[in-house]
């Protein structure tokens, strides 16, 4: 097996050299861990690697751990959670120890000291500061977790390494393995070259943008050290480099949410390109390797989660022979940018709400003695818009039949009550001024016993009608008289609709004096006089659509001039 440390650590020159030898020795110790593993003799025993919770992150879906990759932790590795316990027994006083397991961890970033993990199960309690976790590693039952490496060194090397015992190490953490064996004693441009390599083959590797990102690191250092390119296969001439751009055309905006493919031309010179996206405010690019789209064309797709409001800022590099690489659109430090479109919304449609009621109700007046009651039935039909502006239209007939007059004629002198009736139709308007608010005006006109008449009302409703809600309003109906309401409508229980409703009412004699021509009266011939009334009724909903309601009602005009009513009423809406 390789010596890191040998390879990278101690064969590094110069002080551009000593930051890529030190991340690439963090590679080497966690790839060195992952070479203990694979040397595990048969008959190994689970190890524990127990570590703590450190801290909590992202309101608890982000665990901060302090296993490191050099206590053997590794991107991708599932760790176990426990609850550490510690009670005092109750009879003996003795204090009992014990752990209870919570669920399993997936290993995510991890750094030398410490890693995040994410719950790869459901957890049976929420994580806490101070839980154990447990990496679990098979170490040899009978000689030492390793053994020295008896392979050649440097990148001609063709020995393959062990292959793994009891499946603790994957296949891509043995690949990367091999190739750092293979690499031992490599050149720079090699070693660029095997990195860059693996990349294209394993663009969505676990370990691909570590590798990418050394590659560049070494590009960069081979560049500002002056180190020319490889020798071409001509015998005195170098490999061509620096590619240039022939053609791009970089898009202004892009939609959230929606993959966004980007391509870019570039002359012969170029080997490959590589194209670098991250989100505004973000410290770190994402490198995504475009793939040949044609000759000289080469492409890459940017997945639709990375494109977030506001903007993302991007730069493409092209590569070359040597493993070098160069910036052709944007630069790290000054990227091109594309603005993001929030994705637009469907709007649901606007749901226009038809109705139909009828609605009818009988009053008495006098004790069913039948000289001042009266019998109104009404159809509507409606439509229903929204909270604000004209929220509704409606449209209907009414039939309106009663019997009144005076109280002196009618309870002192003992003549009859005067016929009333009004056959009408009518045409109604609410307006929203706000959700809560709004305002109603109705027109009616129909015909008396004896000509044309009409009238109206004037409402206001306080609240929505779709809700509980408050109405005050007025009506005047010629021939019949006039009357002042308000309404109470209590929507709280959705499946049993309330109305509560108070009038005061001089209907239906109230509008004008009857002289009979020529003859003594047996009719009353004056108006009514005013009443009070008292309503309530309850509906029940059958269908979300369909209400149907009773009503019982008390009105009076004084304590002796009083009588009971009822009436119901039917409404579907679609």
């Amino acid at each position: 097996m390789f010596d890191l440390e040998k390879v990278f650590c101690r064969g590094s020159r110069g002080a551009r050299l000593a930051a890529v030898a030190t991340a690439l020795c963090f590679i080497g110790i966690g790839t060195g861990a992952l070479a203990q593993t694979k040397t595990s003799a048969p008959g190994a025993e689970p190890a524990e690697i127990t570590g703590t919770v450190l801290a909590l992150e992202e309101e608890g879906e982000e665990l901060i751990l302090d296993l490191g990759a050099t206590r053997g932790a590794t991107e991708g590795a599932t760790v176990e959670l426990w609850r550490p316990l510690k009670l005092k027994h109750p009879v003996t006083g003795q204090v009992i120890s014990d752990r209870f397991r919570i669920g399993t961890l997936e290993l995510g970033q991890v750094r030398p000291s410490m890693s995040i993990a994410t719950a790869s199960s459901t957890l049976s309690r929420t994580p806490e500061k101070g839980d154990l976790v447990i990496l679990r590693r098979a170490v040899s039952a009978g000689k030492p977790a390793t053994t020295p490496s008896t392979k050649p060194e440097g990148p001609g090397s063709t020995e393959e390494p062990d292959p793994p015992v009891g499946g603790t190490a994957d296949a891509e953490a043995v690949a990367i393995s091999t190739m750092f064996d293979k690499l031992n004693g490599a050149d720079l441009v090699t070693r660029i070259k095997a990195y860059e390599d693996y990349v294209r083959e394993k663009p969505n590797g676990r370990y691909a943008r570590v590798l990418y990102e050394e590659a560049a690191s070494l590009r960069r250092l081979l560049e500002a050290d002056g180190k020319p390119g490889p020798k071409s296969p001509v015998k005195g001439q170098t490999t061509r480099t620096e590619p240039a751009l022939v053609s791009f055309k970089p898009p202004t905006a892009a939609v959230e949410g929606t993959p966004l493919e980007l391509a870019v031309e570039l002359d012969d010179r170029a080997t490959g390109a590589i194209l670098h996206v991250r989100s505004k405010g973000k410290q770190t690019y994402t490198p995504l390797v475009m793939v040949s789209a044609g000759p000289g064309y080469w492409a890459a797709t940017v997945p639709g989660d990375r494109l977030v409001p506001s903007e993302v800022e991007y730069f493409i590099e092209a590569t070359m022979e040597s493993g070098a690489a160069k910036a052709v659109v944007g630069l790290p430090g000054s990227p091109e940018r594309i603005q993001i479109q929030d994705a637009p919304k469907v709007a649901k449609p606007e749901k226009r709400i038809a109705s139909a009621m009828l609605l009818t109700d009988f009053a008495d007046y006098n004790g069913l003695k039948g000289n001042d009651r009266v019998w109104q039935t009404e159809g509507t039909f409606g439509l229903r818009y929204g909270d604000t502006g004209v929220r509704a239209l409606r449209t209907g007939f009414g039939v309106y039949r009663g019997v009144g007059g005076s109280l002196n004629d009618l309870d002192v002198l003992g003549l009859e009550g005067r016929p009333v009736g009004l056959t009408y139709g009518y045409l109604e308007t609410e307006v929203g001024f706000h959700r809560l608010f709004s305002m109603s005006a109705r027109m009616a006109i129909g015909l008396l016993d004896d000509g044309i008449s009409g009238g109206g009302q004037l409402l206001v409703r306080i609240g929505n009608d779709r809700e509980t809600n408050l109405v005050l309003g007025g009506e005047l109906l010629g021939g019949v008289g006039t009357r002042g309401f308000t309404q109470l409508e209590l929507n709280t229980f959705k499946r049993v609709p309330i109305l509560v409703r108070t009038e005061v009412t001089n209907q239906p004699a109230g509008s004008r004096t009857y002289t009979p021509p020529g003859q003594a009266p047996t009719q009353s011939t004056n108006e009514g006089q005013v009443g009070a009334r008292g309503i309530v009724q309850v509906g029940y909903r059958i269908t979300p659509g369909l209400v149907v309601a009773a009503r019982v009602s008390f009105q009076g005009r004084t304590i002796n001039h009083a009588g009971p009513g009822f009436g119901g009423a039917v409404g579907y809406e679609w």
